[in-house]
């Protein structure tokens, strides 16, 4: 939760955090972009650290370097100091999230205790966010944005002494290394792509930057394909790839990260520009996602012993889609419990559904390789996030300029461009929900029931 609500906490304290600093706007965009480009760049690496070196251990440096990021830009003086601490974040907060969820597979391989802990993992994704927003909103207007990156100083130390107390440590490969190469390829090709998709809205699609770091990275990553054959312990082991359901988990994790974040960025701007609500207004108005996040765990058991988990994940995805083009029908005359609140609850169904379902089937039967395996559901879900965004927002932004063009009001040409950019969105994603139930895996009888069925 530290680590996913570290994304979004700092949205609500922007603005007082650009005046308190002086940063221009640029600068201030860095500070949310630059956690989620060096997590997503590391990810991959963090999880064969995790198999290499033991989960455990990776798992409690992640949170006590995490820790000290967040000592590093509460208390930042300047920019730079501010921006360094953000990438350190995101580095620690790889190394976390790569090898959190899966020393919990590790520790619980099957049966009740393991689905215990996959529902406890959904509450707890279920809170990240609107939690975040809502914490992070009370911290700006009570005392100030320093909080939102201190608040995780005794909470990551905390989590670190607990770890070190009462988990296990998690297997090792025998005499595994880390393809130091693949790492690096992999590492810069997702940088490349994320950092492209992010500033294609600031400097457009057809320009020679976003064109050479799309293109660049999509090399780095091709050569990455090709070095995982020739490689003798490669960073993503080809066995993990080769069981379908693992691969439609990744999959369905990267089209709900172009839902989840994507949706929540529309539901978040429609709510400043068209009903100006405050920082902890917009925290408070997030709760039903989390509301609806929380409820599906309870469900998703009995679901999953009812029907192939790839049919669970296609449904989830489509409860996400849906979520996002019900946004479709935003108007400026829509109100919070029309506009805003189905697809509120629809996301935190849908995602919750897709992640903690990907989640346990990336790592199950893993062994020592489970490291890896849990991260890139992370992975996945991050390139879908920064193509998501990156496309809605380009969509949103070309909407509002015609409208405006054309005579319509500021805000009703702003809420027109939300309107297509969820139209657009959600298309996609309904219709990766189908190619993954045409994918899906027939169920065979008690398959539902073992972990990765």
């Amino acid at each position: 939760m530290l680590v996913f609500a570290s994304v979004t906490i700092l949205n609500v304290a922007l603005p007082d955090l650009r005046t308190d600093l002086s940063l221009t706007a640029g600068t201030t965009r860095w500070v949310v972009t630059l956690y989620s480009l060096v997590f997503g760049m590391l990810i991959l690496l963090g999880g064969r650290l995790g198999d290499v070196l033991g989960l455990r251990s990776c798992l409690v440096g992640g949170l006590v370097g995490f820790s000290a990021a967040s000592v590093l830009g509460g208390l930042a003086a300047n920019a730079e100091l501010l921006l360094l601490a953000r990438a350190l974040q995101g580095g620690a907060g790889a190394l976390v999230a790569a090898t959190a969820v899966s020393l919990m597979s590790v520790t619980f391989p099957a049966g009740r205790d393991r689905a215990l802990a996959f529902a406890v993992l959904g509450v707890v994704m279920g809170v990240g966010t609107p939690g975040s927003l809502l914490l992070g909103g009370l911290l700006v207007d009570l005392l100030s944005w320093r909080w939102c990156l201190l608040v995780n100083v005794p909470l990551a130390l905390l989590a670190a002494v607990g770890v070190q107390l009462f988990a296990p440590p998690g297997e090792r490969r025998a005499g595994a290394r880390v393809d130091v190469a693949g790492a690096a390829l992999a590492g810069l090709g997702l940088a490349a792509v994320v950092g492209g998709l992010d500033r294609a809205t600031a400097w457009g699609w057809s320009d020679a930057r976003t064109l050479g770091l799309l293109l660049g990275g999509a090399v780095a990553l091709a050569g990455f394909a090709l070095a995982l054959r020739r490689a003798t312990d490669p960073l993503i082991p080809p066995h993990l790839l080769r069981r379908r359901t693992r691969s439609l988990g990744y999959l369905a994790a990267f089209f709900v990260g172009v839902a989840m974040f994507a949706g929540m960025f529309v539901l978040t701007v429609f709510l400043q520009v068209a009903h100006d609500r405050s920082p902890t207004e917009i925290g408070i108005a997030f709760v039903p996602f989390m509301l609806g996040a929380v409820a599906i765990t309870w469900v998703l058991p009995a679901l999953r012993a009812s029907v192939s988990s790839s049919s669970v994940l296609a449904l989830g995805l489509a409860a996400a889609g849906g979520a996002v083009l019900t946004l479709a029908l935003l108007s400026a005359r829509s109100t919070y419990a029309t506009g805003v609140l189905p697809a509120m609850v629809l996301l935190g169904v849908g995602g919750t559904i897709v992640m903690i379902t990907a989640a346990d089937l990336a790592t199950a039967d893993a062994g020592g390789d489970s490291g890896v395996a849990g991260s890139m559901v992370n992975s996945a879900q991050q390139l879908g996030a920064g193509l998501g965004t990156a496309l809605l927002t380009s969509v949103m932004t070309t909407t509002t300029h015609a409208e405006l063009t054309g005579g319509a009001e500021p805000v009703a040409a702003a809420v027109a461009g939300y309107a297509r950019s969820g139209l657009v969105g959600g298309t996609i994603v309904i219709l990766a929900a189908c190619l993954v139930w045409a994918m899906r895996a027939q169920p065979r009888p008690g398959a539902a029931t073992r972990p990765g069925a």
